[in-house]
């Protein structure tokens, strides 16, 4: 798979998708900095010059629209394995897709899927987002408050090649994986700091209790006396985030 390396780009995932448009079947993104870098719901991911690693990958699978709603979460189970491996970090999941370090997020994904006319997958960009070498002083006050990087939390530096290399094979090795999403789910389950807490389902703002992990990355919870599974959406974990 060709990489394509870029200074700034507006976002890693826009020269991705760009490249599909382009005829291109698969390839691996990487960029020093982000002026648009961005996170689910639209959100802005902060991408300062040298301090993260920004990557996506655009793959073209053989499967349905509906093989493509584990993914996110497969993607954060083994992109936390990776950046373990590389670094000694025992990096945790938010359901469904932040990577925490020390109850503070370092990382976050993002998937983009293009579909044909037929409802069949056209392409997916899988991007993500990682902290590690970025300061207290370049976040907000706001987002320093739950965020921060992988050398902050470390104290130390981290081996930026050897990085950049696991996280990419193990983005890959999750596109390859999409049709048996039980690959990473004993890893997801348990690395994910969700469960067992109490949580705040957002935007409605209704308190629950995260139980488990079903075989699709549903978060299963309780509220009341009643069970439901939480497909999509955020949530607020008690411990995490500020949330008290």
């Amino acid at each position: 798979m060709e990489i394509y390396r870029y200074g700034e780009v507006t976002s890693t995932n826009d020269i991705a998708k760009d490249l599909a448009r382009q005829g291109v079947d698969a390839a691996v993104v990487i960029a020093e900095s982000q002026s648009a870098g961005r996170g689910r719901r639209g959100r802005s991911f902060l991408s300062p010059a040298g301090r993260g690693l920004y990557v996506s990958v655009l793959w073209r699978p053989l499967c349905s629209a509906e093989d493509l709603l584990p993914l996110t979460a497969m993607a954060a189970a083994s992109a936390a394995v990776a950046v373990e491996k590389a670094t000694g970090a025992q990096v945790g999941i938010k359901w469904p897709n932040d990577l925490v370090l020390n109850g503070k997020k370092i990382a976050g994904l993002l998937t983009e899927p293009a579909l044909n006319g037929d409802g069949s997958v056209a392409h997916v960009v899988l991007g993500l987002g990682l902290n590690v070498g970025t300061k207290a002083e370049d976040f907000t006050p706001e987002v320093a408050a739950i965020a921060s990087s992988l050398e902050a939390e470390l104290g130390c530096a981290v081996d930026r090649a050897a990085l950049e290399q696991a996280v990419v094979e193990a983005l890959h090795q999750t596109l390859r994986h999409l049709c048996a999403p039980e690959t990473y789910i004993d890893e997801y389950r348990c690395r994910c700091v969700t469960t067992g807490k109490l949580c705040r389902l957002l935007p409605e703002g209704r308190e629950v209790e995260a139980l488990d992990i079903d075989g699709r990355y549903g978060l299963v919870v309780r509220h009341g006396d009643q069970l439901e599974t939480i497909r999509s959406g955020e949530v607020s974990v008690r411990g995490l985030y500020g949330y008290v």
